[in-house]
């Protein structure tokens, strides 16, 4: 056959191809057709596989490959025709069938708006002057579906017979029979099968086919086999071995240190299917977190292939891993190709932000191929604490629909977790696991002694040079970028080995800053310094913040003391700066906070959960609670007018609207942007980016220091690689989602 899909690729290849991988995902997901109410689920998606490029016979599009001509058309909508020789008993799986391919690459929206052939006259003509050119090439179309004998049999198991020979003549306008009665059934509120699962998931694993088969994989990955031979510990610790045990949802509550990360994929392992196809989401709130534990996990199973990271900034750290060992453009294409396949259905495991979930419930583009991925998985949600009500509310209500519709489980984890929070994610998800140590057991794990000391920061600083000069080395965390400035110019002219950290660096002077950690004598920081960065301290000295916050700032210091048995101090400050209530806006929390911690002496770690949940007994308040209401009251009807075939750009946009930054170059690195953008090294261009507030934008543009270009937003502010960007802020710099 000579017909060509791809410039190296006959249609006769990428269809084998595409069903290759259609055999993948039919054995990786058994139970998709009880999941969508289909018992022939996959007969369907056969079919719309191995149709979904017939149109490509257009005489049109070989030339394209022939002599370099353009072809002003859509494939598919040709494709979809050749549903007319189906002959399934309920016209709604020939539709169903349709609707897949005519959409595999536009939206119906956009198929409608640009291609619709009815009411249009135009648009029928031109239509009918494109099947023409399928006419040329309809016997080596015929040929083709001659096949379907052998490749059903070969790749969905069961040799099907139901068609008949293509007819050019009779070939059906899908747009007019199947499109336009589906976006009429939308506006009607007249929704059938279609309009669910079964045409999520038909669109979903049709996009995976054709996509994984372009890019040459011709199968999806399977997880470890077996987890316990990935972690030969020669003891198991105690939260593992009950992992190792338990089905079903569950909470695992452990203090840092405990194991509780391959207790997490001990968990996955007890939940997984015999083939070991569960996909398994790693969800963790901050960059830097996503970072660490990608590469941990790449180390811990040797396969670079079974693991993927998605953040949005995860192609320039991937970039970043290849640029000291190859050039630019190898470096570029190899990130490239690394993060493309990571956001299809391929690799088993992998680590990302909980905004990526998100997107595929407010229907953001590809959101059908996302939920199908979804369906029967296992999700593990690390450092749960850290999120604030609103993302909570959000969490709680897509969990829920995962549970009920997608069939998936969850391990909920945290050091610290408020049992208010911890109540709401059993009674909305029905959990009744809990993976936790005994009281004699947490108790082990005490390594900090506890001081609130009266005033600020500048009120101490006698004490803090003392323990400078007493060779310890010295972590301080600030509420404020502002504040960690002031404190850093000040401490850091009597140590040498000293940086700032925090949110307000662009990517390169961070990444400098993020190498050097470990060789401090002291380190001034936001609250940066709670993520998951690789660094343990002597002393701590905090400005005062909301227990669990603080309990992550503890755990930077003396990470591992419990083994020795060693108790090292963390002072608190009894007040911070006035821009703190920008930060923490209930301010109460933090009151109540240093208010307990003044008893505290030898912080027990079985005393932790009492405190936070002294702390925090009132629940969420204000407008913690406003939000919370809010978000479980509105999301569900939102999430209802998401329907497959159609990604609205409405629904893209109150996505975008959850992240709380902008992206912005500081304009004393114009020339060198600008000038990486000119030779295309977009990653290198990366390096001069730094994320802002919304607040701290908007504040900038009104006071006419933005300058707007295509792409990026420059800031004329000042900028120090030592002290990142100068400018008072008046709302939190440091967001969850700094991706």
């Amino acid at each position: 056959m000579t017909l060509l899909a791809k410039a190296d690729e006959t249609l006769f290849e990428h269809t084998e191809n595409a069903l290759k991988v259609f055999k993948s995902l039919r054995e990786a997901y058994p139970e998709i057709p009880k999941m969508c109410g289909i018992p022939n689920f996959w007969e369907h998606l056969f079919y719309a596989v191995f149709l979904h490029d017939f149109g490509k016979g257009a005489v049109g599009f070989q030339n394209i490959f022939k002599n370099k001509s353009k072809w002003d058309y859509r494939h598919e909508i040709l494709s979809a025709g050749f549903i007319s020789f189906l002959k399934f008993e309920n016209k709604l799986f020939n539709d169903a069938t349709g609707m897949a391919i005519i959409t595999h690459h536009k939206d119906a929206l956009e198929i409608r708006e640009k291609y619709q052939t009815y009411p249009s006259p135009v648009g029928k003509e031109r239509y009918e002057q494109k099947l023409e050119e399928i006419k040329a090439n309809i016997q080596e179309l015929i040929d083709l579906f001659g096949e379907i004998p052998y490749f059903s049999k070969h790749y969905l198991g069961t040799e099907i017979v139901n068609f008949t020979s293509p007819d050019i003549e009779s070939l059906q306008d899908v747009y007019k029979t199947v499109v336009l009665p589906y976006c009429i059934n939308i506006e009607d509120d007249e929704l059938t099968p279609l309009h669910g699962k079964y045409g999520i998931f038909l669109k979903g694993f049709l996009t995976a086919c054709d996509h994984l088969s372009s890019g040459g994989k011709y199968e999806i990955l399977d997880g470890i086999q077996d987890m316990r031979s990935i972690y030969r510990f020669p003891k198991l610790r105690k939260i593992q071995e009950i992992a190792l045990e338990t089905k079903g949802d569950a909470f695992l509550i452990s203090p840092t240190g405990s194991g509780k990360t391959e207790a997490s994929l001990f968990w996955s392992h007890a939940n997984q299917n015999q083939k070991r196809s569960k996909r398994v989401f790693y969800l963790l709130p901050y960059t830097a977190s996503i970072n660490a534990m990608y590469k941990r996990l790449q180390e811990d199973f040797q396969n670079t292939e079974l693991v993927g990271i998605q953040h949005g900034k995860a192609a320039y750290f991937l970039y970043k891993t290849f640029s000291n060992e190859e050039d630019y453009v190898t470096s570029r294409d190899k990130a490239k190709e690394i993060k493309d396949i990571t956001k299809k259905i391929y690799r088993p495991y992998k680590i990302l932000t909980p905004f990526q979930i998100l997107k595929a419930f407010f229907g953001v583009k590809g959101f059908e191929q996302q939920l199908s991925e979804m369906a029967n998985s296992l999700f593990i949600l690390d450092e749960i604490h850290a999120y604030d009500a609103h993302t909570t509310a959000l969490l709680i209500e897509i969990l829920k629909i995962l549970k009920e519709d997608y069939n998936s489980n969850f391990l909920i984890m945290s050091a610290t977790l408020p049992s208010f929070i911890k109540k709401m994610f059993e009674q909305e998800l029905n959990i009744s696991n809990e993976i936790a140590l005994s009281e004699e057991e947490l108790k082990e794990f005490t390594r900090h002694k506890v001081t609130v000391l009266p005033e600020g920061i500048f009120d101490n600083l006698d004490k803090i040079r003392t323990d400078i000069e007493g060779n310890k080395k010295v972590l301080i965390v600030c509420n404020t970028v502002s504040q960690a400035q002031k404190a850093y110019k000040v401490l850091s002219k009597e140590v040498e080995k000293s940086k700032l950290i925090h949110g307000r660096f662009i990517l390169r002077d961070r990444e400098e800053i993020e190498k050097s950690l470990k060789k401090l004598d002291l380190l001034v920081g936001t609250q940066a310094i709670e993520v998951s960065l690789d660094i343990d301290y002597d002393v701590l000295y905090s400005e005062p913040a909301p227990i669990d916050a603080l309990i992550q700032r503890f755990g930077r210091v003396n990470r591992k003391g419990w083994e020795k048995k060693k108790i090292s101090p963390v002072y608190i400050f009894e007040k911070g700066s006035e821009k703190d209530k920008f930060v923490y806006k209930n301010q109460e929390i933090v009151v109540k906070t240093i208010d307990l911690l003044r008893s505290e002496d030898i912080l027990e770690e079985n005393t932790i959960q009492k405190l936070v949940d002294e702390v925090y007994k009132e629940g969420y308040q204000g407008k913690d609670k406003e939000e919370f209401d809010t978000v479980s009251r509105v999301f569900p009807k939102f999430f209802k007018r998401i329907v497959p075939f159609i990604h609205e750009n409405r629904s893209e946009e109150e996505f975008n609207s959850l992240f709380e930054s902008v992206e912005v170059v500081p304009l004393q690195f114009k020339f060198e942007y600008t000038t990486e953008i000119k030779n295309k090294r977009y990653f290198e261009a990366m390096k001069y980016i730094v994320s802002i507030s919304i607040g701290q934008y908007l504040k900038l543009r009104k006071e006419n220091l933005i300058e707007s270009d295509e792409d990026i937003k420059f800031a004329s502010v000042d900028y120090n690689k030592d002290l990142g960007l100068l400018k008072d802020e008046e709302s939190t710099l440091w967001g969850i989602f700094k991706s």
